[in-house]
């Protein structure tokens, strides 16, 4: 088998682990840096007062997840080919709704990169700050809210039902891995109604758990696209990865335990 066709399974496996770690890592940084995601439900003023006391560690940080949105969609057009079974509805639905979620993810995160830095400029003049917080606002319910959070979700939702459904249907990915990204994608459309009415104190703890479990699934992804490297059948995933993967999710949700 040539090296040609060998390289999209590791570069797959790659792109998933630096997704994943740079979404996660983003979120993590942002959290003691700009009060995230509670920030969000601010007044504007008080969001521009934070953001330009720490905007040296955030607006690169938001670069790095906007750009999570562009490895999303690099992802879903990777595992379509991975997958090798175009002619399945299931691996076409992943492949439109995966982009989706990866441009509307970068849409929401890229605001804080280009256009807020401009605002927060325009506020510093007392005849411009009502104008910049009420544009500054609008911007967050839509860009943010809507696209970023409400319609991006969905399609995540979709995304990861939809390969899993592949890869239990077309492929011999580990079944545990595929029944586990399933049970997961519910978690996606959940968050996605917090901008339509679901109460923070229901959605928290799902995030606090959910998120970890879906990195882990990701980096579990990950280690058979590696070790398949080309080849026609998965290697299955050994009872060491299980556990490990358990103890990386176990160290990510200690914290919000403390």
């Amino acid at each position: 088998m040539s090296q040609l066709t060998k390289t999209p399974d590791r570069i797959t496996a790659v792109v998933l682990i630096v997704h994943i770690v740079a979404m996660f890592g983003g979120f993590m940084i942002l959290g003691p840096a700009f009060e995230f995601p509670d920030v969000l439900r601010y007044r504007a003023a008080e969001r521009f007062e934070i953001f330009t006391q720490n905007r040296s560690v955030i607006r690169p940080t938001y670069w790095v997840l906007t750009m999570t949105g562009m490895t999303q969609i690099l992802i879903s057009v990777l595992l379509y080919q991975v997958v090798r079974s175009p002619s399945h509805a299931a691996a076409t639905l992943a492949l439109i709704f995966g982009t989706l979620a990866g441009f509307c993810q970068a849409l929401g995160f890229g605001r804080w990169v280009i256009l807020i830095p401009y605002l927060v400029a325009e506020a510093a003049d007392p005849e411009q700050a009502r104008m910049a917080a009420m544009l500054e606002g609008a911007f967050n319910h839509y860009a943010g809210m809507l696209v970023g959070e409400h319609i991006a979700n969905i399609c995540w939702g979709v995304w990861l039902a939809s390969i899993c459904v592949v890869f239990l249907t077309a492929t011999n990915v580990n079944r545990s891995l595929a029944w586990f990204g399933i049970a997961l994608s519910p978690l996606l459309f959940l968050l996605a109604g917090e901008q339509v009415g679901v109460s923070g104190d229901v959605l928290d703890p799902l995030v606090d758990f959910g998120f970890p479990l879906l990195a882990v699934w990701h980096i579990l992804l990950a280690v058979q696209l590696w070790r398949r490297n080309g080849a026609f059948v998965f290697r299955p995933l050994g009872r060491m990865a299980w556990i490990t993967g358990v103890a990386l999710a176990i160290g990510m949700i200690a914290p919000t335990l403390a």
